[in-house]
């Protein structure tokens, strides 16, 4: 499973203190980030969502590997970054304290072409199939006469 719904899932299970909704239906969602420098860190409480993506993507196996939730939340950070469809809302975001957390949005199509700063134009498929191509692409020309 891709990392989107995969997190989606995660979000919807209510599972792990601090990852949740801000807003629903604008795909606006939380993720508890506390410092593993900070007072008072567990490894418990503070790195289940990073941890559980380590297990999913196969990278971590408990009561095999050691834990290094330094490595998964460096792997899990990197992979949301790597996103083209998610982005973190920096204004929204806390990153410092024991109640630090990071907010962002899922993006839809739009707004992801929006983010990216493409402009998608229909254009004709010689199958006579209509698509859509990012402008720097080449153009299907018509067949010549």
């Amino acid at each position: 499973m891709r990392m989107r719904p995969w997190l989606e899932e995660q979000i919807n299970s209510c599972q792990i203190p601090g990852l949740k909704w801000v807003n629903k239906e604008k795909r606006i969602f939380q993720i508890p980030w506390m410092h593993a420098a900070r007072h008072g860190w567990d490894l418990e409480k503070d790195a289940p969502l990073f941890m559980k993506w380590a297990i999913h993507t196969g990278k971590y196996q408990p009561g095999v590997d050691r834990p290094d939730p330094k490595t998964w939340k460096a792997n899990f950070r990197c992979a949301m970054n790597s996103l083209p469809d998610i982005e973190e809302v920096k204004d929204k975001s806390n990153k410092k304290g024991t109640n630090a957390f990071r907010v962002y949005k899922m993006l839809s199509f739009s707004e992801k072409s929006l983010k990216k700063g493409e402009r998608c134009t229909p254009t004709h498929h010689p199958l006579h199939i209509y698509s859509f191509r990012h402008k720097s692409q080449n153009v299907i020309q018509k067949n010549k006469k």
